[in-house]
């Protein structure tokens, strides 16, 4: 009677778990589902510097991209809700190229025959259950779409692809051992799946076809039409291409792990052991006996940890020398600014990389906790959990952070309980993968020990990260968010491939998100828009490339330069006004000359011009960052010590580049009477306010300008007002930019400035200018005023669609009877000598 009852609830569990299965995504069945076909039914997309770039950055960008298209659909974006259609709709691991099969009209070369492949299929279909078909399809454009798919499924291109000698001579320092290449494919690994791939074919060595301005031509960019990026060497590669990951600060990891672990901590199920041993026996039509047992898996460990240790239990151990587990491999990127191409050091035991196991730690870790983070925030977005998980602040205040991960290891994953699932994991993919032998249960449970051993060791003492830095001097853009309008001016004499990483770089600084800053790029010359206004930097990546920039007049025109944002900005005044809106974005234009230099005429209009831009749009700031003598263009900046940038092209990115990123986020943001417009006229007065957001440990740096308060008024107030009761420090001054107390930044002394601070809780702050410019005849004698906030306590959840992460504080900043001056008694001299120098200019082309 006992056997009858436990076969009918296994019955009847399994007739649940098959109905999800039923429901879930195509991506769990044997072929690359109709979903993923546009990814691989052309060569663009196989060609990795097509796809965007692997980072973090762009990970969260494509995925708020999606949450917030959710609510068109009538659907809600929970955090579940996203996790799990993203597994649904775009990761499916394991996917390989068939040797010798050219894609021909209705045949695709390529299937997830991988071993990384069953692991997925289990999970998928019985132990992360859901689907994608409420998913916005429409909110990512193709080459979104792939890339997504790309960062999040995992697998290896073990092929030869004839660049071997620079790019793997590049990684053998981190090379632990060199294996000859006449090392038996048969001996590599214990998956049959893999033996097409690594057996080589007799295929004639085919030329390297590079691609015309290619950025990775040296690294493997090919010609797809003659068997893209592979030379046709028999053999496996001496450092095969790893799939699936995403660079961060703090190591690379395995996307589509690491939101695994959260789908699966958002709905964490147990599963009995016999349960999942009876399905897969039904499936795959095996007699094998099965003996009864009390274990079961935790969704949450087959989903991370154990589900990487159980492939190395299956697929390495059984064909090592004595049984040995061996964990962990090391690798590089083609480029760390836009990274495309991850390269292994070596070639054999695969079964878990570093890249795998950071990605399995960090979904562990999350999927533990995400739980409890939710009650604290019950409006978390996956974007914004991914966000605080890879900064230096962590999850809510809570010290969890990628940088901690080695600490937090003995503690979220402890030796037994991993052993335990990896053992339990072992035995349902032992009925899901094809094996080269036939393994009994007590060998897999002895291996599954052998494996979760060799990474007790490898984490603590080879896991080669970044740690977590606690120092009492930091720079003063570490406490910044920025949040700034950027306007970038491009000189397309620079060569493509030479200028791209220095100008990501910068933007990749500086908060490109919905909510938070833009940025356009523009031609030089003309002016023309190469990239229109956007918060998505994957945006810049897809409209801005080799070809587009082609396109565009070479060249640096300054005057044009200088027409152009006056009008785009004047522009942004209306709308400014139109929205009632009082900016909370500091306005910058980001000036890139190649080796051009300005001749007499335009320099002379150029020079009147800015005046008149220094008096119409008070808040503009223009930096120069180019090519040849960059103090040609002192005249042309409000300060030439911190305005002016020097690019030597082959100098290292961060060092040239990152000073440029430092400078703009420094650029205190706006804070404006939007009554003025661009006229600087105004019949109306009253109170305007905006929303404002900042994090834990940040500070905010504003800048009034006195042409909003100079002349007579009264009643003329800048407020902040709190919400939800949190407390703040507001520090005001009329000389120094950075008003801040207890400051631990490296920037100037609280104690050697004029400035002047108050903490609020629950209430307002007012600062009154009705008489701040008594005593100054003209606005640009009169100093403008500089002041920051910064959060202390606050308890509430920030739930506002604005919220970058729930632990930000909002405020409202208020402007009430502000005034519009913009110097109109030197106007009509402003417009007769830019009119001169205009002419003159003429005459002297």
């Amino acid at each position: 009677m006992m056997l009858k009852n436990f076969m009918a609830a296994v019955l009847c569990v399994g007739l649940t778990l098959l109905m999800g299965v039923v429901q879930a995504q195509e991506n769990a069945m044997l072929q690359i589902p109709p979903s993923l076909v546009e990814c691989y039914n052309t060569s663009y997309f196989m060609n990795r510097d097509n796809r965007l770039p692997a980072n973090m950055d762009t990970l969260i960008s494509l995925i708020e991209k999606v949450e917030n298209s959710y609510p068109t659909s009538g659907v809600q974006a929970d955090i579940r809700t996203v996790s799990v259609s993203l597994l649904h709709r775009f990761r499916q691991d394991g996917i390989k190229k068939a040797p010798g099969v050219t894609a021909v009209d209705g045949v695709i070369p390529y299937s997830p025959t991988g071993f990384q492949f069953p692991k997925f299929r289990i999970l998928l279909s019985r132990l992360i259950p859901g689907n994608a078909n409420s998913f916005p399809n429409n909110s990512l454009t193709s080459v979104e779409r792939c890339s997504l798919h790309f960062m999040l499924s995992s697998t290896f291109d073990t092929r030869v692809r004839g660049d071997e000698n620079s790019v793997c001579n590049q990684l053998s320092q981190y090379r632990a051992h060199r294996l000859p290449r006449s090392a038996k494919a048969d001996d590599e690994n214990n998956f049959i799946g893999d033996v097409e791939l690594l057996s080589g074919d007799t295929r004639p060595k085919r030329g390297r076809s590079a691609i015309p301005d290619s950025k990775y031509v040296q690294l493997g960019e090919l010609d797809y039409e003659s068997d893209w990026a592979y030379s046709g060497s028999e053999g496996t590669s001496q450092c095969p291409v790893e799939d699936g990951l995403v660079r961060t600060p703090w190591g690379t990891v395995s996307a589509g792990t690491v939101i695994a672990g959260i789908a699966a901590g958002v709905q964490q199920q147990t599963v009995q052991l016999n349960t999942l041993l009876a399905l897969a026996s039904q499936r795959r039509g095996r007699g094998r006996s099965q003996s009864q047992t009390s274990n079961s898996i935790d969704n949450r460990w087959a989903a991370t940890l154990a589900g990487d240790l159980a492939e190395v239990t299956l697929v390495q151990v059984p064909v090592s020398t004595n049984n040995a587990a061996s964990v962990g491999a090391t690798g590089g990127w083609n480029d760390t600014v836009l990274p495309h191409w991850y390269f292994l050091s070596q070639r054999t035991n695969l079964e878990a990389t570093d890249a795998e196991i950071r990605g399995g730690l960090d979904g562990l870790i999350l999927a533990k906790n995400v739980a409890n983070w939710r009650t604290q925030a019950s409006s978390l977005k996956l974007s914004q959990l991914l966000r605080m998980y890879y900064s230096t602040n962590g999850v809510l205040s809570s010290g969890v952070n990628a940088c901690s991960r080695q600490s937090q290891f003995p503690n979220v994953a402890p030796s037994t309980e991993m052993t335990e699932q990896t053992s339990a994991f072992a035995q349902v993919l032992d009925r899901e993968m094809q094996l080269r032998v036939t393994l009994q249960p007590l060998a897999i449970t002895q291996f599954a020990s052998t494996a979760a051993l060799s990474l007790v060791t490898y984490v603590p003492q080879s896991l080669n990260d970044v740690s977590c830095m606690a120092t009492s001097s930091l720079d003063l853009t570490d406490v910044i968010t920025p949040m700034t309008n950027l306007y970038i001016f491009l000189d397309t004499s620079w060569q493509y491939s030479s200028i791209v990483d220095y100008v990501f770089y910068i933007m990749q600084q500086l908060n490109i998100h919905p909510y938070a800053s833009t940025v356009t790029l523009l031609s030089a010359q003309d002016g023309l828009v190469i990239v229109n206004t956007t918060n998505y930097i994957t945006d810049v990546s897809q409209q801005w490339n080799v070809t587009t920039q082609a396109t565009y007049a070479q060249g640096l025109n300054l005057p044009n330069v200088l027409r152009t944002i006056q009008n785009i900005t004047q522009n942004l005044m209306n709308a400014e006004q139109t929205n009632s809106s009082l900016s909370g974005h500091s306005l910058v234009a980001l000036i890139i000359p190649n080796q051009q230099t300005i001749n007499d005429g335009d320099s002379s209009y150029a020079t009147s011009e800015i005046q008149y831009i220094q008096e119409q749009i008070p808040d503009l700031r223009f930096i120069y960052y180019g090519g040849g003598s960059i103090q040609r263009f002192a005249s042309f900046v409000r300060d030439p010590t911190q305005d002016l940038f020097s690019l030597t092209l082959g100098s290292t990115v961060a060092s040239s580049a990152g000073p440029v990123a430092k400078r703009i986020a420094k650029i205190p943001r706006r804070i404006i009477n939007p009554r003025c417009g661009s006229t600087w006229i105004t019949s109306s007065w009253g109170t305007d306010q905006t929303a404002q957001y900042v994090g834990p440990g940040m500070v905010n740096f504003y800048r009034v300008s006195a042409n909003y308060f100079f002349g007579t008024g009264s009643n003329r107030l800048l407020t902040i007002q709190t919400q939800n009761g949190g407390s703040y420090t507001i520090c005001t001054s009329r000389s120094y930019q950075w008003p801040q107390q207890n400051s631990t930044t490296s920037s100037t002394s609280p104690n050697t400035i004029d400035q002047s601070c108050t903490q609020i809780s629950g209430n307002s702050f007012s600062y009154d200018l009705s008489s701040a410019c008594n005593g100054y005849y003209t606005i640009t004698q009169c100093p403008d005023l500089f002041l920051s906030v910064q959060a202390t306590t606050n308890t509430t959840s920030c739930t506002q669609e604005a919220c970058q992460t729930p632990d930000q504080w909002r405020y409202i900043v208020a402007m009430t009877n502000m005034g519009c001056y913009s110097g109109v008694s030197g106007l009509a001299g402003s417009l007769l000598t830019i009119i001169i120098a205009f002419i003159l200019q003429k005459l002297l082309k």
